[in-house]
């Protein structure tokens, strides 16, 4: 069995090493591996090298993989990437399965998802990268006395921590807090850690003014009813955020209008 880390360059070695060896791929120490394999040895990916994988697999399939070390190797990566951080709990197979077809069919196959697995993981990369894009518009940061930046994020995926490295270039020097459901993710001088709720001190727990209130106010203040456009405004808040942001609490109550 083949084992390997959550990182898109250890995955990438543990395609190729499934393409030579024919061996499954699965987390190293993830505890979730069936008994099968239990005793089975394993091979590290990480403790493997690129260059030779890349060439040993040349040798055999006569094909050119130079295409890895450039603009679709760098996108695939990030596709890589992204996959990780989707909520889909098959990442590992899916991920391996669509880099199978691209070192089979070339880039293009996989980028474009043109193949089954393909399909799945050009759709779970999208699925990433829409919520990013989304929510570098749409997060509000409340300020706190010590002068803080806390929201409360709607997330799906496990984008928290890219977010936040995000809004720190927009914001330099603050301090940077998203309070989730089961969690908190506190970003200051580009690094993001993880805490739980409970440690997190009451200032920043409890808002100093009614902002969501402030915010409904000026949504409501801009907002014309004779131009009504549920359809047009749902492209740009999804309805799975109308109980999340004041104006899409707005929203549903014009939609059942």
């Amino acid at each position: 069995m083949i084992v390997c880390s959550a990182r898109p360059d250890s995955l990438l070695k543990a395609a190729l090493l499934s393409e030579l060896t024919g061996l499954p791929v699965g987390w190293r120490d993830s505890g979730q591996q069936p008994d099968l394999f239990a005793l089975a040895e394993k091979i590290d990916a990480d403790t493997q090298s690129l260059p030779h994988l890349l060439t040993d697999l040349a040798d055999r399939t006569g094909a050119d993989y130079s295409w890895l070390s450039r603009s679709p190797g760098r996108r695939l990566a990030l596709m890589i990437l992204f996959n990780l951080r989707n909520q889909a709990p098959d990442s590992v197979p899916v991920i391996i399965a669509a880099l199978a077809e691209a070192l089979k069919y070339g880039p293009g196959y996989c980028l474009c998802g043109r193949g089954r697995a393909s399909a799945v993981f050009r759709r779970r990369s999208r699925e990433v990268g829409t919520e990013i894009h989304r929510m570098m518009g749409l997060i509000r940061f409340e300020e706190t006395a010590d002068g803080v930046l806390v929201a409360r994020p709607q997330l799906f995926h496990q984008t928290a921590d890219i977010l936040l490295r995000k809004f720190q270039l927009r914001y330099p020097g603050r301090r940077l807090v998203f309070i989730l459901t089961d969690a908190a993710f506190v970003c200051g001088q580009g690094q993001v850690r993880q805490i739980e709720i409970k440690d997190l001190p009451p200032g920043l727990l409890n808002s100093t003014d009614d902002f969501l209130r402030l915010w409904e106010t000026y949504y409501r203040s801009q907002y014309i009813p004779a131009r009504k456009n549920i359809r047009l405004a749902s492209h740009f808040i999804p309805k799975k955020y109308w109980d999340w942001l004041p104006e899409g609490k707005i929203l549903e109550q014009e939609a059942k209008k």
